[in-house]
């Protein structure tokens, strides 16, 4: 990489190609508005921290399955939020919330990443409503109750390639909506 300035797509083809340059930039650029907005929800510094540096660990695991980002900047956000869902799970399960774990109401720095958040989640919270019943059951029971795709095939009672097919169509439902969104942003 010689030239001073990349677009996102740039970056992400020559992380692809594991480019530590490649991403040496993308976290510089995108840490400090993931950590911005993670402490606006979490109202935690240290765990705000902690989740954007695991988001950008993840982003270097999949780094060779990364073609399919069109918009960079929403597929952070998505990963941030749901990297504070998974904590604030786990938090909840493990002890009632402590005070510090409590929201504080965001800066006027991060209103703008909370509308776009809240616009993505709409994004995907309706495109879920408008699968066929058997696909939207089978979406919610794998990532939203967690559970595995032998768990649901034996829920359900139908094979794990059945279930397997499902997700995959919800999940190529999901990046059409998102993509037709990642226009407008």
């Amino acid at each position: 990489m010689k030239k001073t300035t990349y677009t996102d797509e740039e970056l992400l083809k020559a992380l692809s190609h594991d480019d530590l340059q490649a991403f040496d930039r993308l976290f510089r650029n995108y840490f400090p508005k993931l950590k911005r907005f993670l402490a606006g929800f979490s109202g935690n510094e240290t765990m705000a921290e902690d989740l954007a540096q695991d988001v950008f660990v993840k982003l270097w695991q999949n780094r060779t399955s990364l073609s399919h980002i069109r918009n960079l900047n929403a597929y952070l956000y998505t990963m941030a939020r749901n990297a504070l869902y998974n904590q604030l799970e786990l938090s909840y399960y493990s002890h009632t919330l402590s005070e510090e774990h409590i929201p504080e109401i965001p800066t006027l720095e991060s209103l703008e990443e909370l509308l776009f958040a809240d616009e993505l989640e709409e994004i995907i919270r309706h495109t879920v409503e408008h699968m066929p019943p058997q696909r939207k059951m089978i979406f919610n029971l794998s990532r939203v109750e967690g559970l595995k795709n032998e768990e649901i095939a034996t829920r359900l009672q139908i094979g794990k390639r059945t279930v397997e097919t499902h997700i995959s169509a919800a999940l190529k439902e999901l990046r059409k909506a998102l993509a037709i969104f990642s226009l407008f942003f």
